[in-house]
């Protein structure tokens, strides 16, 4: 399967078939070094029928590769076809969640039902029930859109992607997201240039629901114009 629509607002490299910010940080062709095993997985109702969609793991080297698939056997592929997604990260709980949060990005976009939870993942819905989401995160404002990025608290470090933005922030998929309050440094890979952005944990969620994937509500403080420029111009 391919991408689809919003596939090409990042940077997917046909070397790595990850998303990233230039030559300069291509981890490779990403070879799987061990078994290749199947972990998260949903079933969605589609106009066609149901499928099974899961992520699969592999460690590659010193790092771990995540890969979709749409059981029993079809690999999410680049535009064109040049070759499987990849998503990466230190553990193999980072390179899961970013295929995670761009699955469920996907299914927001098609508007398609999960058979799991019985109800149709809604790109309008609101972020979290209660207590409301901060202004910056209301769905007038937020914008479905996958950007490869890191995060950390003093460094940048840890590999993520965003679920959705708006001007003034951000939702960060995660497995184990940050508590309120917490400050973040985020660089962003945007346009191929990385944003360094710094950002103050609202809310998190720490069970994932449907249309609702682990993660953080991140307002920024001062994002820059380029950033500010970005968001506006998403459609």
């Amino acid at each position: 399967m391919g991408m689809g629509t919003g596939a090409t607002i990042a940077q997917w490299c046909a070397t790595c078939g990850t998303a990233h910010d230039g030559p300069r940080t291509c981890p490779g062709t990403l070879p799987a070094t061990g078994a290749e095993r199947p972990a998260w997985r949903v079933t969605v109702e589609t106009p066609v029928g149901h499928e099974a969609i899961g992520v699969l793991l592999a460690p590659s080297h010193d790092v771990w590769r995540a890969r979709i698939i749409t059981y029993p056997n079809v690999l999410w592929t680049l535009p064109g076809g040049r070759g499987t997604i990849k998503f990466v990260g230190d553990t193999r709980e980072e390179a899961e969640a970013q295929a995670i949060a761009f699955v469920e990005a996907h299914l927001n976009r098609k508007r398609l039902v999960r058979r799991d939870g019985l109800a149709p993942v809604r790109a309008e819905a609101p972020a979290v029930a209660a207590p409301p989401a901060p202004a910056a995160f209301s769905a007038a404002q937020r914008r479905l859109v996958i950007i490869p990025l890191r995060w950390g608290h003093d460094r940048a470090r840890i590999r993520g992607v965003t679920v959705n933005v708006s001007s003034e922030g951000m939702f960060i998929g995660a497995i184990a997201p940050e508590a309120d309050g917490q400050s973040l440094a985020i660089n962003l890979d945007l346009d191929g240039h990385t944003v360094s952005l710094r950002g103050l944990v609202m809310w998190n969620r720490s069970l994932s629901a449907p249309g609702r994937p682990k993660g953080m509500g991140v307002r920024l403080s001062e994002p820059p114009n380029v950033y500010q420029s970005y968001v506006s111009g998403l459609a």
